[in-house]
């Protein structure tokens, strides 16, 4: 009963594993550039990467944000974003993300923290801004969203 036990436990987290390394494998879907989507999930990608030039050149004058602002800002070591949803209305979007932080070591550490967030983009001269979003933006003088 034991060694019967032992194997089924075995295959459940050599499951697990699988499941995880598929999971974290998956290709990252680029969204379509010049979208209020596409923004959000190019200035994600250089926040992540530590590229803050380029994640200020997403940002809106108006939130008074630079690259300066960004770096002193708290940026998790990994975080998991998925796009929840994005509501247009002409030139004012709200894209929404779903976010999973500190994903853990292993199949059962539940050691993340998951939360949502609002992003509000606007169109400026045609191009798409974020203008609002408290979150990654704690260092900067205006993060309303």
């Amino acid at each position: 009963m034991n060694r019967v036990l032992a194997i089924f436990v075995g295959a459940v987290v050599l499951l697990a594993v699988l499941a995880g390394v598929v999971g974290a494998n998956r290709a990252t879907p680029d969204l379509k550039p010049g979208t209020p989507e596409g923004v959000v999930q190019e200035y994600l990608k250089a926040v992540f990467a530590g590229d803050y030039p380029a994640a200020a050149s997403h940002l809106s004058p108006s939130l008074g944000c630079d690259a300066s602002g960004l770096a002193a800002s708290y940026v998790p070591e990994s975080a998991r974003i998925v796009l929840d949803h994005s509501d247009v209305n002409g030139d004012h979007a709200v894209v929404t993300v779903n976010v999973t932080e500190g994903t853990g070591g292993g199949p059962f550490d539940s050691g993340g923290y998951s939360h949502t967030e609002r992003l509000t983009v606007q169109r400026e001269s045609g191009v798409w801004k974020i203008t609002g979003s408290a979150w990654l933006l704690s260092s900067c003088p205006l993060t309303k969203g």
